[in-house]
């Protein structure tokens, strides 16, 4: 109950009134955290009160009966508390963090932030907890002069931005007696892509021409016909068994078929308000991108020009979460 009033108080105080020496470390891609010693609080748990109480009442008897042996049980119990707490302490200090990375996702699923953690004591580190602003957390242990990496998971209820922000870094080792716990905002971003609607046909007037178009290219799959012989075309595809025949020269023709052009436009969706819209052309990105077809998208004031692959999918699904955000 005390840690989670403190935990309260701190976040509540503005930086200029904090005790001096507490500040938020800063953790990026860039740049990595370390928890220092005044940056490391440290508070006993609900069980070490518990201990505690009965360790008191355990020295009130040993003073009351002037027993030895009550007091020697006591008095080790006592340093033994005291080394746990040291123990707690030294399984934070001198810890890295840095962030690895994050996954954009669709919304109402979790962004995911991945974070390194780094030893470089030649101690190991057991069961660090980190958790975020959402209650949600990862336990690690890290071997000596060794790194390992934890996933955080945000809720992403809506489109747009996915922040990780401030994160609890803790520890109850080695006895669970005390918590010694540290503060760390982590500077990550994600995207939150809209989510897509049900399952629908692609639109007829999204095809552009909507024509196949065939261009005629050495080493194409499909077989096409015969044309004369041009100087310069490839001895494979010359027909040697019509030269034979006395057929003169003739060169074999191939052709390749490419898929139309979809053209994905914000005034050939339909819905009542944005969202529904913006979940109707992601549901037709991901399945021309699953037909493996070329496909554009033209928004109000922007336009991608068409193109296929992940490249392209990952360009207009950041386009359709960032749509109609100030600049």
């Amino acid at each position: 109950m005390g840690v989670t009033a403190l935990h309260s108080w701190l976040d509540k105080l503005p930086p200029r009134l904090r005790p001096r020496g507490i500040r938020y470390q800063a953790a990026s891609a860039k740049q990595t955290a370390t928890l220092r010693g005044k940056r490391i609080f440290i508070l006993p748990t609900k069980q070490g009160m518990v201990f505690f109480t009965v360790l008191l009442l355990m020295l009130l008897g040993a003073i009351n009966y002037s027993n030895s042996m009550a007091f020697v049980l006591t008095f080790w119990l006592g340093s033994v508390t005291l080394v746990s707490m040291l123990y707690t302490y030294r399984n934070l200090v001198n810890l890295d963090i840095k962030l690895s990375g994050a996954e954009p996702c669709f919304a109402g699923g979790h962004a995911a932030f991945h974070l390194i953690l780094t030893n470089h004591q030649l101690r190991q580190r057991f069961d660090i907890d980190a958790r975020n602003a959402t209650g949600i957390n990862a336990v690690a242990s890290i071997a000596r002069q060794d790194h390992t990496q934890i996933t955080l998971a945000v809720p992403a209820s809506q489109r747009g931005r996915s922040q990780l922000g401030r994160i609890t870094l803790s520890s109850c080792y080695p006895l669970g007696l005390f918590r010694a716990w540290a503060y760390v905002d982590v500077e990550a971003e994600t995207l939150v892509y809209p989510h897509p609607s049900d399952h629908s046909p692609l639109p007829p007037q999204g095809q552009g021409s909507g024509e196949r178009k065939q261009t005629h290219e050495e080493g194409s799959d499909d077989f096409h016909g015969f044309r004369a012989y041009h100087p310069g075309d490839s001895p494979r595809h010359i027909n040697w068994k019509a030269l034979a025949r006395e057929h003169g020269l003739v060169t074999k023709q191939f052709q390749r078929h490419q898929s139309p052009e979809l053209w994905f436009d914000w005034h050939d969706t339909r819905g009542a308000d944005i969202e529904t819209r913006l979940s109707q052309l992601c549901r037709w990105l991901l399945d021309a991108d699953n037909q493996q077809q070329r496909y554009g998208l033209r928004l109000p004031g922007e336009v991608l020009p068409p193109a296929q692959g992940k490249n392209q999918l990952e360009q207009c699904l950041a386009r359709l979460a960032l749509f109609g955000e100030s600049t």
